[in-house]
């Protein structure tokens, strides 16, 4: 059975980012991917914070083992 995945809260958010200064870097990664996502945009959502990321160019996307191609 597959664990459920965690809910990240702007509290959450908020209390992680007040560790960092404000001149350091925030980084996208996928570890499933082995790939890097940049930060698009931000909007409101339906009740919800929507971050928007897009795949960084540079890093590939790694097939998972076991992954079917088409």
């Amino acid at each position: 059975m597959a664990e459920p995945v965690p809910i990240l809260t702007v509290g959450d958010l908020k209390s992680e980012l007040a560790r960092w200064s404000d001149e350091a870097p925030v980084n996208f990664y996928s570890p499933l991917k082995g790939q890097e996502f940049r930060f698009y945009r931000y909007r409101p959502g339906d009740g919800a914070l929507i971050l928007e990321i897009n795949e960084f160019p540079e890093t590939l996307p790694v097939a998972l083992p076991g992954a079917q191609t088409a």
